[in-house]
């Protein structure tokens, strides 16, 4: 089967590795429904919001809102938690979901452990996700991202918000 990202695929498991670790590969059908976090400061609309790699199923979002709801932690506090989302990084100020309209390559996996390069002072030298029963598992999905992004074609944005 086709995918409007194959020319972005190979050769991307490196980078999927640089935020994640033990990925697999998987197929993002059409129809399917994906989240992702951004920062509304680079970021204005939603359809600039969804240009980005990094992405998360339902199941993962709903840990983390809920997460938050629960602890009294702010939304955009526990997708860094989860995510590990450096502040250097972006504000995680805002979510887009968008539905798949052309099946994806993806690779998903759990996050990993990131280093701060020291240029926001809000980050800590190093960064760990949420483990044991708060893991989640993230997406990358490559050729979403940079001047020629698939993000138009292959996704459509259901709903977004502020966190």
């Amino acid at each position: 089967m086709s995918h409007v990202n194959n020319i972005f695929y190979s050769g991307s498991a490196k980078t999927a590795f640089t935020g994640m670790c033990m990925i697999r590969p998987v197929e993002l059908p059409k129809d399917l429904v994906i989240y992702r976090f951004y920062d509304n400061n680079s970021a204005r609309r939603p359809e600039d919001g969804m240009r980005g790699i990094w992405w998360m199923e339902y199941e993962h979002f709903q840990a983390i809102k809920h997460f938050a709801d629960r602890n009294g932690y702010s939304r955009s506090y526990a997708a860094r938690l989860f995510a590990t989302i450096l502040y250097e990084w972006s504000e995680v100020n805002a979510y887009v979901r968008c539905q798949v309209v052309e099946p994806l390559h993806a690779w998903k996996g759990r996050g990993k452990q990131v280093e701060s390069t020291g240029k926001d002072s809000r980050d800590l030298p190093k960064m760990t996700p949420m483990q044991s029963n708060l893991e989640i598992y993230q997406l990358c999905v490559p050729g979403l991202d940079g001047m020629f992004s698939v993000a138009p074609r292959a996704l459509r944005v259901i709903e977004s918000g502020a966190l």
